[in-house]
């Protein structure tokens, strides 16, 4: 993901704040990266070895929390799903799968398989295997946030790809956050924010195009194929790596189920974008 962070502070100041960030990300980043050789989640899917990194395990029941509060909608298990359809970076080249082999893949899905064992992650099954890609980037976005803050920063602004995190306010201003058309070049619109992430999911990311259907990379875990019912869904919240899973979670889950849920979340808001284009937020984003 290509990141870029902005701060608003003496330059000086600013580059060691900025460069701390960097590192931070590095160095978090390539925990949750699952084709690392090194990295816990490569050593818990190739060689089955529990993960017991305190900051891994931290990301991965918060993340288990979200598949428990929407039966499974969010899994962080899909990883063989991603690699089936060619959306995984050891995959061949995108393509649709038949039916037999999405449900034989099928029976290696699933968050039930995920258990903890003196204190450390274990599965069920071998063959069980696990990306962090839906939450790890939020949670990494908040440490780059953390480490502005730890080296004097009060005013920045970090986005990683399509999601931001908006620190402070810039000079007296908010933070002006655009939202983007799924279809589109131009921005839908966009929100003010002040110490809030603003996270998306979308079918516009990693897609290709087969027989006039658009296939994309989030996958409904109960059925094996794309989720089929947003374009793309954007939370707002002050935890940028609840508002990564949220986006995820909602656009699987699909605008009527989803909303319900978020909207008991206090402080959380969202925007859908659905299938057919047409656009719904949450109760406390219309006002």
């Amino acid at each position: 993901t290509y990141v870029t962070v902005y701060a608003a502070a003496p330059k000086k100041e600013a580059l060691v704040a900025i460069n701390r960030a960097f590192e931070r990300m590095k160095e978090a980043s390539a925990k949750f990266n699952a084709y690392d050789i090194q990295s816990p989640l490569y050593l818990f899917n190739q060689k089955n070895v529990p993960i017991s990194d305190p900051e891994v395990l931290k990301v991965i029941r918060a993340a288990l929390v979200v598949s428990e509060k929407t039966d499974g909608a969010f899994d962080i298990t899909v990883m063989p799903l991603t690699r089936l359809w060619g959306f995984s970076a050891t995959s061949g080249p995108p393509r649709v799968p038949s039916p037999d082999e999405i449900k034989e893949v099928l029976k290696t899905i699933g968050f039930r398989h995920l258990s903890f064992k003196d204190g450390a992650l274990v599965k069920d099954q071998e063959n069980i295997q696990i990306g962090l890609g839906a939450i790890a980037k939020g949670y990494v976005v908040g440490e780059a946030i953390k480490a502005l803050k730890e080296n004097g920063v009060t005013s920045a602004i970090v986005v990683a790809g399509g999601d931001v995190y908006a620190m402070g306010k810039n000079r007296s201003e908010f933070w002006r956050v655009g939202i983007k058309n799924p279809r589109g070049d131009e921005p839908l619109g966009y929100l003010e924010v002040e110490d809030r992430a603003v996270m998306g999911s979308g079918d516009y990311e990693r897609f290709f195009i087969k027989d006039n259907k658009r296939y994309h990379h989030i996958f409904d875990p109960r059925t094996g194929y794309p989720a089929k019912m947003c374009q793309g869904t954007f939370v707002i919240y002050q935890d940028p790596m609840l508002a990564d899973a949220w986006a995820t979670a909602l656009f699987v889950m699909g605008p009527e189920q989803g909303l319900k849920i978020i909207e008991q979340i206090p402080g959380m808001d969202s925007l859908v974008v659905t299938a057919t284009g047409d656009i719904i937020t949450s109760e406390g984003l219309k006002k």
